[in-house]
């Protein structure tokens, strides 16, 4: 009798587990979630893998247990872990733990580039690396290899693309050993093409120089390294973060007194005047310090140095500071070489802010609040009675650039009215002239024929719709084009 009521309960213990695991099979099969809002589920997880940027090629479609893996892989690794990252998004799979049965990968994959290359720029305290990567790893590692030298992430950028090809041997420790060497210029840049290395830029003097040259003189087995490093300038200006750093010696006193008073002047933080004096023949270069030095502190990093027979500036700067400092140093008539060799950079501007951290495309919102504010960064003014912008508009100009540069799928449309505030600024064909030149200032930069377009100059007394607060003789301005007038 003992051993039948232990057989029963055997048995309904067994029923009753049976009965629980259909009842949750149920509940995840056939239960009221099914089918759209579990496969909804599925769905959601398996596009959540594939959130980071370097999944950014991949898309992925789940019908009921199963799911499709699309696109053009970079690389064979990441078409791996693209793989494998669906297939684990809703757990390990299979009829009772409810995620993903099968995944059919459908993807292709990117040939491998040639030549491989990657490049990394340094300006002040800026770097930024463009070229190929083989991997998230690589990028991690020569984070590292720059973080360990004092790098501050915070001016660290990456504008890489994931590609295989990447030449044989310790291509990573070519890398680094460039990287270790470029953080110790003033200013320069590393090229590593293939298995060849190139470090090109400035040092503070000759021992500097030296030693760099010493170290890349033994790069990684089957690599090759070339140095082109100009050393010892006789004197320097530094913009690094927000410091101005004035060093080297400069022919008298007086003069040292005058280049640190005028910076100190114009400069909008700290000046560190390490300036020594040594009797020189030759003095005329100080004057050409003096006439780029305001354009050269309205840089966003960079140094500025004389060599002993040239004057040299390298960094970044918007296209209209590049463009004034040239001017200005021209207008002087210093006898002295000089050699502009700034890189054009971007406005930062607010309404941009999250794209860096994204990549994502602006949409047509955050360009009409783009345009507003480079619109509200200064006026737009002309010379008197001509089509000449002025230079108080130079602000203006580099956020609209940036603007039209970023938000290239649109168009613009500049407008111009011959009158504002009740008033009459300039005569109908002036104010044509004035409207093609603000147009024509940004055509003759690059930006493409068709993105602007020139509205009907207006003529009452109403002047220009106001949409933000600009000078009292706004004559000039722009638009992004709505879409429903294409």
């Amino acid at each position: 009798m003992f051993h039948r009521r232990t057989l029963i309960y055997a048995l309904l213990i067994l029923a009753g587990a049976m009965a629980f695991a259909v009842v949750c099979w149920f509940a995840v099969y056939a239960g009221p979630v099914t089918p759209d809002k579990f496969e909804a589920r599925l769905q959601e997880n398996a596009s959540q893998a594939l959130a980071p940027p370097e999944y950014d090629w991949a898309q992925v479609e789940v019908t009921g247990h199963s799911a499709v893996l699309r696109g053009e892989a970079p690389t064979a690794e990441l078409q791996d872990r693209a793989l494998q990252r669906v297939q684990l998004s809703s757990g390990r799979g299979g009829w009772f733990r409810g995620g993903l049965r099968h995944v059919s990968d459908e993807t292709l994959l990117m040939p491998p580039v040639s030549p491989y290359t990657l490049t990394a720029t340094k300006h002040g305290d800026d770097i930024v690396l463009a070229g190929f990567l083989p991997s998230p790893d690589a990028k991690t590692r020569l984070q590292e290899v720059l973080e360990a030298e004092h790098v501050d992430p915070y001016h660290l950028r990456f504008h890489v693309d994931y590609r295989d090809g990447v030449p044989e041997g310790d291509w990573i420790g070519a890398a680094s050993l460039g990287l270790r060497q470029l953080v110790r210029l003033l200013d320069g840049e590393l090229v590593l093409t293939e298995r060849r290395i190139l470090l090109t830029g400035m040092v503070s003097d000759i021992e500097v120089r030296n030693d760099i040259t010493v170290r890349m003189a033994r790069p990684p087995s089957g690599y090759g390294a070339n140095v082109e490093i100009e050393g010892n300038p006789v004197w320097t200006a530094r913009l690094t973060g927000d410091r101005l750093i004035l060093s080297g010696a400069v022919p008298d006193a007086a003069q040292r007194t005058e280049i640190y008073e005028l910076a100190d002047r114009l400069f909008d933080g700290p000046v560190e005047n390490e300036m020594g004096i040594r009797p020189m023949r030759e003095t005329d270069w100080v004057r050409g310090v003096e006439a780029a030095l305001p354009n050269f502190l309205n840089h966003q990093s960079g140094v500025m140095a004389y060599m002993g027979d040239e004057l040299v500036i390298e960094g970044r700067a918007t296209p209209s500071v590049i463009d004034f400092l040239r001017e200005d140093f021209v207008r002087v008539g210093v006898s002295t070489e000089f050699s502009l060799n700034t890189v054009p950079a971007a406005t930062p501007l607010d309404a941009f802010r999250a794209l860096l951290e994204t990549g994502a495309p602006p949409d047509q919102a955050v360009c009409e609040t783009a345009l507003q504010e480079a619109l509200t960064l200064g006026p737009i003014n002309f010379e008197y009675a001509s089509d000449e912008l002025s230079r108080e508009t130079g602000r203006v100009l580099d956020g609209v650039q940036t603007v039209l540069q970023t938000c290239d799928q649109f168009r613009f449309v500049v407008d111009a009215a011959t009158h504002a505030d009740g008033r009459r600024i300039a005569l109908q064909n002036l104010t044509e002239d004035r409207q093609t030149a603000f147009a024509s200032y940004f055509i003759a930069r690059g930006v493409p024929l068709d993105q602007i377009e020139l509205s009907e100059v207006r003529t009452d007394q109403t002047g220009l719709p106001v949409t933000v607060s600009m000078d009292q003789d706004r004559q000039i301005s722009m638009r992004l084009r709505e879409l429903e007038d294409d």
